[in-house]
């Protein structure tokens, strides 16, 4: 079976900067509700892509040790 690296990708500091970052920027405009959810769909499908790359996930479980 394999592994989920998603949620590995996720708690990357550079992209939960990204997700405060475009929450905050959403949040503050006057339209926030569909910008907002655009902006967490944007980043979902970048945080499945990132976490499909093969180079991202022997990083990964060189780092989990296996």
């Amino acid at each position: 079976m394999a592994d989920s690296y998603v949620k590995d990708a996720f708690k990357m500091p550079q992209n939960l900067l990204g997700v405060g970052i475009g929450v905050v920027v959403a949040v503050t405009l006057p339209f926030h509700g569909p910008l907002l959810l655009g902006v967490l769909a944007l980043e979902g499908v970048y945080l499945w892509s990132i976490s499909k790359n093969p180079r991202f996930q022997r990083m990964i479980r060189s780092r989990r040790g296996r």
